[in-house]
């Protein structure tokens, strides 16, 4: 019996190696695609805020044309910033690894640590693992139709020229 308990134990572990193995194989994605130099903190700042996004979510969501040129220039940057953001593989992989196999831990533990209801909760946390993992594919191809759709219209958009700030009196 000791020996069915401890290879069951061990099935998180296996789950957590893989989990990092695909982190590192998206730090390595990253690092050939160049993404590396990219601060996250200038992608956020040119990134649509959530007013844009929630303004452009019915052409996102159908993949339908935009009516006018700004609005299809919104949808193409509102597509790219998302296509951008799931595109490694293996870091949506390695998140998803590492969080079904903690769940599982916390699954297989939690009758020895005494508290049952942990073992419910690990089971959320699975069904969570893999709605997130369609989601991201479901996103994906939302975000190439959305693309493929808008990105004619979107070249025909003239971006206004913006004046900077006046500088601060002091």
């Amino acid at each position: 019996m000791p020996g069915h308990i401890l290879a069951l134990k061990l099935i998180p572990l296996v789950f957590l190696t893989a989990a990092f193995v695909c982190m590192l194989l998206a730090f390595l994605w990253n690092r050939r695609g160049q993404r590396s130099e990219w601060s996250d903190r200038a992608l956020a700042r040119q990134a649509p805020t959530s007013a844009e996004r929630t303004r452009v979510s019915p052409y996102l969501r159908h993949g339908a044309t935009a009516p006018d040129p700004e609005l299809a220039h919104l949808t193409v940057r509102v597509a790219e910033d998302l296509r951008r953001r799931l595109e490694n593989p293996w870091y949506h992989t390695g998140i998803g690894l590492f969080v079904f196999g903690s769940a599982l831990s916390l699954i297989i533990n939690a009758q020895d640590w005494g508290v049952p209801g942990l073992m419910w909760f690990g089971f959320a946390v699975v069904v969570l693992v893999f709605h997130t993992a369609f989601y991201r594919r479901v996103t994906l191809g939302r975000a190439d139709r959305a693309l493929a759709a808008n990105q004619g219209l979107a070249e025909r958009y003239e971006v206004p020229e913006e004046t900077p700030p006046p500088p601060r009196e002091r």
